[in-house]
């Protein structure tokens, strides 16, 4: 065997006036108004938030609103923006010199009663903008002089994550109860349905169509296009409704209306209410909701229990946002990967503690006629619901991953799409403390960022693997390559799920290309199939030998053959030199014959892998079909940290359980 060596600025929550309300650290402050002219008025603030990101379409933003009183004898009203255009209007921008914005102002008949804020460039970490200004529609508050005098403006702010527009399914092909399914015939009641478009999808007991293994929709009808699928883009709240906005929420009510709001025996355990009727005021406790689960440190980042589905459905209705559908849920949860049976993992797109243990989600359930009539309307600032808003509560129904309790108590029951009845989502908010509430906005037309996100690979579909003109050789230089077969070094490339978004429980996050990024090279000659990867990491680090060299710096891949052979291969550059390991395959042949090299420059920040893997060892042929999957692992010196992968399906260092029906297909082109 021949082996050759050589040596950007972004914060969290909802946000009142002057004071400091977070969640994950969101401030707005220094709210000001001032009128502009005889119409309309220029809402100023300071804004910051924490753990923020954008990397091509994925990132998160804040969703900000405000509400105004005319004085203290009157309550408060939603203010309506105005807006010539849906991104960056005209009045919309900020003080030089902190975190470039870029504003985002859903308008049509339930618009214009917040915005998005989002950063404008790549990158991740801290938001912090000051003197950023909205347009206020000064005509449509009634008692509100125009010159403002002696009103009172708030400013308040949730975090959001973009779910972008794209086909995914529902199922895993598990078992998970009352799960969505293809509809086959066979009483397997398992192939996952596949969303493919934003129109009507047929409901029944027919080949192809969606079915359910229980809460059912309706046999031989549809689910119509009105009501979110989960298919167009949307936002999601990044975490559920905590004690800081839901206190803040029913500060802004007459005290009849909190009065239908505070529970005292359920919520009063973790809102404080202090003063006298008819003046309470609402402040977060700061108590964790389960007295053992506490994921943010911030008093006020606390999730708020004992919601009830109508608490949390005002609340929405209030901030200008809206439910989300159990489709949409599903869609949040897995994105556009391919489900595995009985999955349970992270948000595909960073929204936290979804499917997360002990919480579960009220969502509307498409199971339900009158579910099924809701047709995404946003609330409008105020605490009436709009019409299409489930009222009947069999309509609702909860997801995620809920292991607690005496009915319900085999692990994983739901995980990702596993489905409970309506009659155990608990109307009322006496019965128990562990329900989640987060809403939902679609994202408005106008966006030219609400694109397309796809998985790269459908593994239903194999590509060709070109012949090449002349034999390679393995010695780590590139130049006999021409263009690379595929790059990897976008956020939907980069595994686990959670290394893609800061947060205060995983900081080191990848950083983008100049992290890592990989140019991928794949051909064929008349003896060997060939790899190559180009690969640009800021530091080169690996201390490992043998079954342990996926824990640094190294190229991993998978193949599988149809004749049903499987190998898991390493290589790495590391300390004593390149190392090639076999985590897993058919005998020792294939170690002994293949050649490797790889190549590191230090100078220029690139490490050049290169393998010829003999075909007759690997029993193909011109024409055959294989599956490959590639890792390009990334380790500075702490620790295996992330990795860009082809696909999903082959975990690192694994020998076995890799999900060889994940690896994109290949055929060696004659």
């Amino acid at each position: 065997m021949k082996r050759k060596t050589m040596l950007t600025v972004m914060v969290t929550g909802l946000l009142l006036g002057a004071t400091g309300l977070r969640a994950d650290g969101l401030r707005i402050e220094n709210v000001t108004a001032a009128p502009r002219d005889g119409k309309t008025a220029l809402v100023t603030f300071d804004l910051a938030w924490s753990n923020a990101w954008r990397h091509g379409s994925f990132h998160d933003a804040a969703w900000v609103f405000f509400k105004v009183r005319a004085d203290d004898k009157t309550g408060w009203q939603p203010v309506r923006l105005v807006a010539d255009k849906v991104v960056n209007p005209t009045g919309y921008g900020q003080e030089q010199g902190g975190t470039r914005l870029e504003f985002v102002v859903p308008g049509g008949e339930d618009g214009f009663v917040g915005m998005f804020v989002r950063p404008a460039a790549e990158g991740k970490g801290v938001v912090a903008a000051t003197k950023v200004t909205a347009v206020w529609d000064l005509a449509a508050n009634k008692g509100v002089p125009k010159d403002l005098r002696g009103a009172s403006v708030r400013g308040f702010g949730i975090e959001m994550v973009y779910v972008a527009e794209g086909p995914f399914c529902l199922g895993s092909g598990g078992k998970e109860l009352n799960r969505f399914h293809a509809y086959t015939g066979d009483g397997q009641e398992t192939p996952p349905y596949r969303v493919t478009g934003a129109g009507p999808i047929a409901t029944g007991r027919q080949e192809g169509k969606l079915w359910a293994a229980g809460i059912a929709p309706e046999d031989g009808s549809q689910i119509q296009p009105s009501f979110p699928n989960g298919y167009a883009a949307l936002y999601c709240m990044k975490y559920f409704i905590t004690q800081g906005q839901y206190a803040d929420f029913l500060n802004t009510l007459t005290e009849a209306q909190a009065k239908e709001r505070f529970h005292m025996d359920g919520h009063g355990r973790w809102i404080n209410r202090a003063g006298e009727s008819p003046n309470h005021t609402y402040s977060a406790s700061g108590r964790p909701p389960n007295n053992y689960f506490s994921p943010r440190a911030s008093e006020r980042d606390q999730r708020c229990p004992w919601l009830s589905w109508a608490d949390g459905a005002v609340f929405a209705a209030w901030a200008g946002l809206r439910p989300m559908t159990e489709l949409e849920y599903e869609k949040a949860c897995r994105g556009p990967l391919s489900p595995t049976p009985n999955e349970q993992g992270l948000s595909y797109w960073g929204v936290v503690e979804m499917n997360a243990a002990l919480v579960y989600e009220r969502l509307v359930s498409a199971g339900n006629a009158a579910g099924r009539a809701f047709a995404g309307t946003h609330g409008r600032g105020t605490l009436s619901l709009p019409a299409d808003w489930p009222s009947v509560f069999g309509s609702v129904l909860y997801r995620g991953d809920y292991v607690h309790g005496r009915q319900y108590s085999s692990v994983g029951h739901l995980r990702v799409s596993g489905r409970l009845n309506a009659v155990d989502v608990h109307a009322d908010r006496k019965t128990h403390p562990l329900a989640g509430w987060r809403g939902a906005r679609s994202a408005p037309k106008g966006d030219a960022l609400a694109g397309l996100v796809a998985v790269r690979f459908d593994p239903r579909i194999a590509r060709p693997i070109a012949r090449l003109g002349r034999p390679l050789r393995a010695d780590g230089v590139l130049d006999e390559w021409g263009k690379p077969a595929f790059t990897l070094g976008g956020i939907a490339d980069l595994f686990p799920l959670y290394r893609r978004f800061p947060s205060p429980a995983s900081p080191d996050t990848w950083h983008g290309p100049a992290d890592l990024e990989a140019k991928v090279y794949l051909g064929w000659d008349a003896e060997t199939l060939c790899v190559a990867v180009m690969a640009s990491d800021d530091q080169h680090f690996n201390t490992k030998t043998g079954q342990d060299l996926w824990n640094g710096d190294a190229l991993q891949m998978g193949l599988v053959t149809a004749r049903g052979f499987h190998w898991n291969l390493g290589l790495a550059l590391t300390q004593e030199g390149v190392a090639f390991h076999q985590f897993a395959g058919a005998g020792d042949t294939l170690l002994k014959t293949a050649d490797c090299a790889v190549v590191r420059d230090d100078k220029a920040k690139v490490t050049h892998y290169e393998l010829r893997l003999p075909l007759a060892v690997l029993g193909l042929e011109p024409g055959a079909e294989l599956g490959v999957n590639l890792l390009l692992l990334d380790d500075d010196g702490k620790g295996q940290r992330h990795w860009l992968a082809l696909a999903p399906g082959l975990a690192p260092g694994s020998s076995a359980g890799s999900k060889t029906a994940l690896y994109p297909r290949f055929v060696l082109e004659k």
